[in-house]
């Protein structure tokens, strides 16, 4: 069975953030798609950062 993601509005708008900042062609299946990974990882890297940040 396959992962199926169904992208809500906030992943939607970061992918299409992203895909309009590197122009990228949202009609390409396989050039939106990397788009919507490139955001869910930059999310993910700035989720773990923001943990991990201890000062005190």
């Amino acid at each position: 069975m396959a992962n199926v993601i169904i992208p809500n509005a906030g992943r939607r708008e970061t992918a299409m953030y992203i895909a309009k900042k590197y122009g990228i062609n949202t009609k390409d299946p396989a050039m939106r798609e990397a788009a919507e990974v490139a955001a869910a990882r930059t999310d993910e890297a700035v989720k773990a950062a923001g943990e991990r940040r201890r000062y005190y």
